[in-house]
């Protein structure tokens, strides 16, 4: 939160979130997260009232596969906020939201937004091309397809979805000019929005469009956003970069294609859980698994929130040497969320057993306490190892790959073998395994010392 009210005149709510570091952009992030917690089961439950089996089934599929936008993205967007990130250290903006500053680091910034503009457009081009094409095949195949209006839904969906593909690269470079807080209240916004206008959609028999309008809601508001708010930042760029400029080849790629590789194949660490459990158990199993994992996800990720959104002024920290300030911040919010994620497990697992003990009508939709109490204990440990790769990745390099490939190999296979022979409580087990008995001792010594190198290098 602001600071610009002395400390002893501020409200008891606000000085507690100042000593939990919980700065508007942590607030909205964490907020969003929350919201999506809240609006889900609501969501869901219009869905049930409202739609039919074969509906609902084609409607939570639209989700999944349109979902695979992901291997799309290639770390563009992590990419683009990191290297803006070292630029924006000798950048600002005025009061109308100019960009000011030296001007090769306008030249290398407008560079860099183009050429990521450009690459992102073909990316999202393609994405429409072969997402189309792979649902009208897909879908088809579906035995209630004749029955069903869903060719124009899923097309819509997939337009829709490449346009906002499309416009990452205009919010990464904003994240990385440390417009963190505005970027997660445009979240917060866009996400209450969508929920609100499918909640009333639904009801009026909106049925397969729901996904698409829910998509044009997000699209609109951020659109909206960026004309309304950045009109003369985002002017800065139509002219052509006319000094230094951004070498792809060597500042860029090295970077983001270790980070598109670990991104792909960090998919067999955790993802591939619950295929494996559907695929050899039974969907009960898979049901109970998921519903779990989904708020313990929801628990992890908004705690962090705390580390991610200060990911910007690292960038810009490093950038100008000061590792001091540096550590200060990393190690205050790293303690307040690893502390925050223990204090919620705790209660969620308690939560879990109440219900058991009091037979609850609902206790048999979540996994027993045992795999849930080894999830969330390897979502703490995964949460330490993620804020320590944050913190390497904002230096703007990503070290270790091989190492990282053949660890996140050994993890799927691991899965895939314990899920098989025995279950939740198997996978639960080697999730654990892999990340709090290999990735997080490894990560640590390498973390020190690669902290040590490079500061002392640089």
């Amino acid at each position: 939160m602001s600071n610009s009210t002395p400390t002893e005149r501020r409200s008891w709510p606000r000085r507690m979130l100042n000593r939990l570091e919980v700065d508007r952009a942590t607030f909205y992030a964490v907020a969003t997260r929350y919201w999506q917690f809240v609006s889900g089961p609501v969501t869901l439950w219009l869905v049930v009232q409202f739609f039919t089996p074969e509906v609902q089934g084609f409607y939570v599929t639209f989700w999944s596969v349109i979902g695979l936008q992901m291997f799309f993205e290639l770390a563009f967007p992590q990419t683009i906020v990191t290297m803006t990130s070292h630029i924006w250290s000798q950048l600002d903006l005025d009061d109308s939201n100019r960009l000011v500053g030296k001007s090769d680091a306008i030249s290398r910034l407008t560079h860099l937004m183009r050429i990521s503009v450009v690459m992102q457009v073909v990316l999202a081009s393609l994405f429409a091309a072969i997402a189309s094409f792979f649902g009208l095949w897909f879908f088809a195949d579906d035995p209630s397809a004749q029955t069903i209006t869903w060719r124009g839904p899923w097309l819509t969906l997939v337009g829709l979805s490449s346009i906002a593909f499309a416009l990452i690269p205009f919010l990464a470079v904003l994240e990385g000019c440390d417009q963190v807080r505005e970027i997660h209240k445009l979240n917060l916004v866009r996400g209450i929005a969508g929920s609100l206008v499918v909640w009333i959609a639904i009801p009026l028999g909106a049925a397969l469009w729901i996904p698409a309008i829910a998509t044009a809601v997000r699209l609109l508001c951020e659109i909206g956003w960026m004309v309304g708010k950045y009109p003369r930042f985002f002017t800065a760029f139509a002219k052509r970069p006319t000094g230094e400029r951004v070498a792809w080849r060597k500042e860029v790629w090295p970077f983001q294609s270790k980070l598109m590789l670990k991104g792909f194949f960090n998919y067999f660490n955790a993802d591939v859980m619950l295929p494996v459990l559907f695929r050899y158990q039974d969907a009960v199993v898979a049901g109970q698994f998921g519903l779990t994992w989904n708020i313990l996800q929801s628990m992890r990720m908004a705690c962090s929130s705390w580390v991610r959104t200060r990911v910007p002024r690292f960038g810009v920290l490093i950038a100008e040497r000061n590792y001091k300030e540096l550590d200060r911040i990393y190690f205050r919010v790293g303690k307040i969320a690893a502390s925050l994620l223990a204090l919620l497990g705790c209660v969620f697992v308690l939560g879990v057993a109440g219900l058991d003990y009091f037979d609850f009508r609902y206790a048999h939709r979540f996994l027993p306490v045992l795999p849930t109490t080894l999830l969330i204990t390897g979502l703490w440990t995964a949460l330490v190892f993620e804020f320590q790769w944050l913190y390497l990745h904002a230096h703007g390099k990503s070290p270790y790959l091989t190492l990282s490939l053949i660890a996140c190999c050994i993890s799927g296979l691991l899965i895939w073998w314990a899920g098989f022979h025995y279950g939740a409580i198997g996978v639960s087990l080697a999730f654990l395994f892999m990340q709090g008995i290999v990735y997080l001792p490894l990560s640590t010594v390498g973390w020190f010392h690669l902290r040590r190198q490079w500061h002392h290098d640089e």
